[in-house]
């Protein structure tokens, strides 16, 4: 009975496979037609997928405000979030128990053949699953060229990282601390410049934005992480009082500087300082931004040189953000980004800083709030794809004045937020060099 079993089960997986592939034949043949009588008609589609990141949705939702019909999907989620258009986890889950996961892939990319116009995928994998690590599938690549997609290939860190090249960006970066190399990241320099340069080839454009513009240097670079900020409301501090409160949120902690943060922190302590620090890990979203909201200051990361997502959502709930930036061209509008600045050398000097300054924090918390509502938000970020899109899809021109009207809107939208005044310190990125910041700082009250 057993060997009947895996004989059927092995005849009915060659069957799906035959099966799922001509389908896909199909839809490769047919979407052409359907992608056009959408773009005629004015109406794109666009798909977000597939790796279950925080903002995939929210990134969908960009698209939405440029007047596109978008939708997020996974095949699987994090404990961060389960919030996606799309969520395919059960029944992939039960193809994979079946022996049909690739089968079920295919038809899923059929389907969206069909469905969509454009395909937004990050750098690690797409609708099929790769048979090398942290890549997405060529043949997919090569299904959504020959069905006419416009694709859009972006990176969000592990998935482009290489060691050789990070260590050459200096005495502070993300491959420092690292000892499980290739555990998280891609790693092997050559391996993923030929991958990145094969990629180029077969998609519209790749984007980038942050540290990850080192290992993808032909890329459009924008900075394409949306807030949602009618669910994040500034919680902006009183008068100063008590220990000041350092929150820490690490994906891990190798990869944000935390011991050196921790070492400074207990350092400042044993002079008499009077801190609280609390780091959490591996939670729901939602208890992170409870524990922001109830902190003074947010510790981002210090060795990588661009901030996370962390320090976009701390300054969406009011808090000053300790992180380190490399470059202000890696910043939107960066003289006026409040992030106080600083590498592990500079943090000892940054805290005592704030620790004398703590009258300062609310007008830099404010700030941070008019940042991330001016620069960051979910219509921000669509004008931002919207120029994407006018410079490299060729999109007929009832689509280009959608996209035009729309970001004529948001410049009418942000110039109507002022920024606010007096929020200055000497920490800021837009300064150079270091020096200067502790310059300043030696003549702080």
């Amino acid at each position: 009975m057993p060997a009947l079993k895996r004989m059927l089960r092995s005849f009915a997986a060659r069957s799906a496979t035959a099966l799922s592939r001509g389908i896909l034949r199909l839809a490769v043949y047919a979407a052409p037609g359907f992608g056009a009588v959408r773009l005629w008609r004015g109406q794109p589609r666009t798909l977000w997928g597939v790796t279950p990141i925080l903002t995939l949705d929210l990134k969908a939702r960009a698209d939405r405000v440029l007047g596109f019909r978008s939708a997020s999907l996974v095949y699987a989620t994090y404990v961060i979030t389960s919030r996606f258009d799309l969520n395919l986890q059960r029944p992939y889950l039960l193809a994979l128990r079946h022996g049909l996961g690739p089968a079920f892939q295919r038809v899923v990319l059929a389907w969206a053949l069909i469905r969509y116009d454009v395909f937004h995928f990050f750098a690690d994998r797409g609708l099929l699953d790769s048979t090398d690590r942290l890549q997405i599938s060529f043949e997919e690549l090569a299904a959504l060229r020959r069905a006419g997609k416009r694709v859009y290939i972006y990176a969000y860190g592990a998935d482009v990282r290489t060691r050789q090249a990070t260590l050459a960006l200096g005495k502070w970066n993300f491959c420092v601390d690292c000892t499980e190399a290739p555990k998280y990241c891609t790693c092997h320099d050559a391996q993923a410049q030929r991958y990145v340069s094969e990629m180029s080839k077969n998609v519209t454009a790749l984007v980038s934005l942050g540290d990850m513009l080192t290992y993808m240097p032909t890329a459009k670079h924008i900075n394409y992480w949306p807030l949602d900020l009618d669910r994040l409301s500034a919680a902006l501090p009183d008068t100063p009082s008590g220990p000041l409160r350092i929150a820490h949120a690490p994906n891990h902690t190798h990869f944000k500087g935390s011991k050196y943060l921790e070492r400074t922190i207990d350092g400042l302590k044993a002079q008499g300082y009077d801190i609280e620090y609390c780091k959490i890990q591996g939670v729901p979203n939602s208890e992170v931004l409870a524990l922001f909201a109830q902190s003074d200051v947010v510790a981002d990361q210090f060795i990588g040189g661009a901030y996370g997502y962390t320090a976009l959502e701390a300054m969406a709930l009011g808090k000053p953000v300790l992180s380190f930036v490399r470059s202000a061209d890696l910043v939107e509008a960066p003289e006026e980004c409040p992030i106080i600045n600083a590498t592990p050398d500079e943090l000892e000097q940054a805290l005592l800083w704030i620790i004398r300054n703590r009258n300062c924090l609310r007008k830099i918390g404010e700030q941070g709030r008019r940042y991330v509502e001016r620069w960051h938000g979910i219509s921000a970020v669509a004008a931002r794809l919207g120029q994407l899109y006018r410079d490299t899809a060729n999109f007929p021109p009832i689509v280009v004045d959608r996209i035009r009207s729309a970001q004529d809107r948001e410049e009418v939208r942000r110039n109507a937020l002022p920024v606010v005044g007096n929020w200055q310190h000497p920490f800021q990125i837009a300064r150079l060099p270091a020096s200067e910041g502790l310059d300043a700082l030696m003549k702080a009250p």
